[in-house]
């Protein structure tokens, strides 16, 4: 994969763009749904359509500590999604943790051992950081590693400085991911982020140079800036 396009499960015009888009996997966003009832609704079908267009599907759910995540997995696993998106996981407890989780499903819904896969977002907070290599023996459904920058950033009070310059911390918190991917043999994400102009592009090509795999996309657009950069 490198282009992972993010489409809200509760938006059927966001996912019908998205099918037409020319990202290689959809990851179905539960998690960020004002409507969380609504989304997982419209998730099994949204999985069913995507596979029928030869598109991989994912399925972004609720953070473990949120207690929503149970219900996101029985909503989905039944239309077999090609994984599990897992934010704010803290280290590979919580990758193993879903795993165990997973395994269950699978067993419920008549599908093999270890169909489901987990891409999990693991530089989040400032603990997840000191955990990052723990995910070396995160277990064998781990198919990547991501980081939502943003939340790291909320999390830590930074911003930007006066000329645009990511703070040091969320440059370390990157360089971390890349140690921790290649530690577990998997391929990095980079993180999700804003604008389709000459500045995502950039940020594109330095993600290409850091051999992160591909990178996580809110748009259409971005996902073609992305394939094409990452080819």
């Amino acid at each position: 994969m490198r282009s992972i396009l993010i489409v809200p499960a509760a938006s059927p015009a966001a996912f019908k763009a998205a099918l037409e888009s020319e990202a290689d996997a959809l990851a179905l966003d539960l998690a960020s749904s004002q409507d969380v009832a609504e989304a997982r609704r419209s998730a099994a079908g949204m999985i069913a359509a995507a596979k029928s267009a030869g598109k991989s599907c994912l399925v972004l759910i609720h953070p473990l500590a949120s207690e929503l995540a149970d219900a996101d997995l029985d909503a989905v696993m039944a239309a077999s999604p090609d994984g599990i998106v897992l934010p704010d996981a803290t280290g590979g407890r919580d990758i193993q943790h879903l795993g165990a989780k997973l395994a269950v499903r699978e067993a419920e819904n008549d599908l093999p051992d270890g169909f489901a896969k987990i891409l999990a977002l693991v530089a989040d907070s400032p603990t997840a950081i000191f955990e990052l290599g723990s995910i070396a023996r995160a277990g064998r459904r781990l198919i990547g590693v991501g980081r939502d920058e943003e939340l790291l950033a909320h999390r830590l009070g930074l911003a930007p400085d006066a000329e645009g310059e990511t703070p040091e911390p969320l440059r370390v918190a990157r360089s971390l991911c890349l140690f921790a991917a290649a530690a577990a043999n998997a391929p990095a994400y980079d993180c999700a982020e804003s604008g389709e102009g000459e500045a995502f592009s950039n940020a594109c090509a330095r993600a290409a140079r850091e051999k992160f795999a591909g990178k996580f996309a809110k748009t259409p657009a971005q996902a073609k800036i992305i394939n094409a950069i990452f080819s």
